[in-house]
């Protein structure tokens, strides 16, 4: 009989998160495309929940793994793209009047061979996935190579890392019938390094504009998320600023699930437009991601992020990169 009771009551302590979350902000997955002659640039954010009480503080702990291999080769130009790119940020945003944030961005960002080159080769292998190119006999090896015959050049073949551009942001959330409208502008300074591909070496500005949708798909505690950015680029300190373009435009959908008081589950796409004008496919077209993962909500002011993005073309982003991010606010 102990026994008989015992199973439902199990179930019930285990279902019950299921039945009693309540709303919570769903926010978007920090993700930038993190190809090396890509991630140089200040791609926004388009953050979907700026802080809104005045006097609030947020911190922002992001660590990026990245790992691309790609050989494109054209009739006048070549790039090899064979790397592990760690990306670390600290976030620091605070709100000096309601429905406004200020934030501060740090990066370090570090290029090498890495170790993930023979787990994602056996992914590919085990679910008969192209390879492209990757192989057991060059695993784990760093080589960043453009070369053109207009004269533009590049190589990168020992590890290079340092603190990459710093950027600083400001955004205002306007509501908007239970909705919230947020307006964002970015700067970004040229702190990092070209040569080591921690920064492009010129100024880049973006004006920004996300909604964040919690209430048309309420009722089954899910939100909406999306936005669109404009960017205005800075030439880059080196060949290669002959080659790139000096205006972007990126975007983002994104669904939030707020499954337990706990878990939320998300999947986002994230896209960019060309920001070169060449005809390599991997730095002239434009791309798309697939970011998809789940957030661990231990408190309303302390949150983490995992998740991973996936290239939906496999020359334009890397072909995989995970990510956790830690956040607290008080």
């Amino acid at each position: 009989m102990r026994q008989n009771l015992l199973i439902p009551i199990v179930a019930l302590v285990l279902l019950l998160p299921f039945y009693s979350a309540e709303a919570a902000e769903v926010r978007a997955f920090y993700n930038i495309n993190q190809l090396p002659f890509k991630q140089i640039f200040g791609l926004p954010s388009l953050d979907n929940s700026p802080l809104t009480e005045a006097g609030k503080w947020r911190l922002n702990f992001i660590a990026n793994l990245s790992n691309t291999y790609e050989v494109t080769t054209e009739a006048s130009e070549q790039i090899v793209t064979d790397v592990e790119t760690f990306r670390g940020s600290l976030i620091v945003s605070y709100a000096p009047w309601d429905n406004w944030q200020l934030s501060v961005e740090v990066p370090y960002i570090s290029h090498n061979g890495g170790f993930l080159d023979d787990f994602i080769y056996e992914w590919h292998d085990f679910f008969s996935m192209p390879q492209n190119g990757r192989s057991k006999d060059n695993s784990d090896e760093l080589q960043i190579s453009y070369l053109s015959d207009s004269g533009s050049s590049f190589e990168m073949d020992n590890s290079r890392s340092g603190f990459g551009d710093i950027r600083i942001n400001g955004a205002y959330t306007r509501p908007w019938k239970n909705r919230a409208l947020i307006f964002s502008t970015e700067m970004k300074f040229p702190t990092g390094d070209y040569d080591k591909l921690t920064g492009s070496g010129g100024y880049d500005f973006s004006l920004g504009l996300t909604l964040n949708d919690p209430t048309s798909l309420g009722k089954y505690r899910i939100t909406l998320y999306g936005g669109l950015a404009t960017i205005f680029l800075g030439d880059i300190d080196g060949d290669l600023a002959s080659e790139q373009n000096n205006f972007a435009v990126t975007g983002r959908v994104g669904i939030g699930w707020q499954a337990t008081r706990l878990i939320q589950l998300k999947l986002q796409l994230d896209g960019l437009s060309s920001l070169y004008d060449n005809d390599l496919e991997e730095m002239h077209d434009p791309s798309l991601q697939v970011v998809m993962g789940t957030s661990l909500t231990f408190t309303d002011d302390m949150y983490l992020d995992i998740s991973v993005a996936e290239d939906l073309d496999t020359t334009t982003a890397p072909d995989v990169a995970f990510q956790l991010a830690f956040v607290v606010t008080f």
